[in-house]
């Protein structure tokens, strides 16, 4: 798998600055603004970790919010743009498959597009890192797309896995998860499916 994982990194890497300006990832306002509304209803305040914090934009929103934030990117490149976003900010260069947190540091998590670039195989040990590192009863928000089946960007060489509702509930379920509300949105190209979780290890 490490292949498909590097071919995403490195293209994030050589692309980063183009990749935020094409996805208005310089915009204050965070894409998901009902979702992180509901966040902090379920979570109004602790230690979060962001996996997948990308140009930084939800990184400001939810500093912003007064969450205590840690940031983490498989991509350098990204970090560097989130880092210089979000001076105050805690920022560290790392994959979800390979999480090296403490157990139990933190009250929540949020991650958005980005378990959808985790191949199949290894989605279960990526769940399972995040559960580890939050505590009991934490809370959090994940989105993916919508879709069946796994397969490589050819253009870009990225790793896209995509899921039915149904099918990431179970995985959710079987990795220490109990689904809070879970539902769909559409995106500017097919569908996001919407999860907010609970850890119940």
């Amino acid at each position: 798998m490490e292949n498909k994982n590097l071919r995403t990194v490195n293209y994030y890497d050589a692309h980063a600055e183009e990749w935020v300006e094409k996805h208005n990832g310089y915009e204050e306002r965070t894409y998901w603004p009902d979702e992180m509304r509901r966040f902090r209803e379920l979570l109004p305040e602790g230690k979060i970790l962001e996996i997948g914090s990308g140009s930084g934009k939800d990184a400001s929103n939810l500093i912003r919010l007064g969450y205590d934030y840690t940031g983490i990117d498989a991509s350098g490149g990204l970090l560097k743009i989130a880092e210089k976003r979000n001076p105050g900010g805690t920022f560290r260069k790392m994959s979800v498959q390979s999480l090296d947190f403490e157990k139990n540091t933190f009250n929540g998590f949020w991650t958005v597009a980005t378990l959808l670039h985790i191949p199949k195989e290894e989605i279960d040990l990526s769940l399972r890192n995040i559960a580890e590192a939050v505590k009991l009863d934490g809370i959090g928000f994940i989105s993916l797309k919508a879709g069946a089946g796994e397969r490589e960007d050819k253009e870009t060489g990225r790793w896209f896995s995509y899921y039915s509702g149904e099918e990431f509930a179970k995985i959710l379920r079987r990795n220490d998860f109990k689904l809070i509300e879970s539902g769909t949105r559409k995106g500017e190209k097919g569908y996001w499916l919407l999860f907010f979780v609970k850890v119940e290890k």
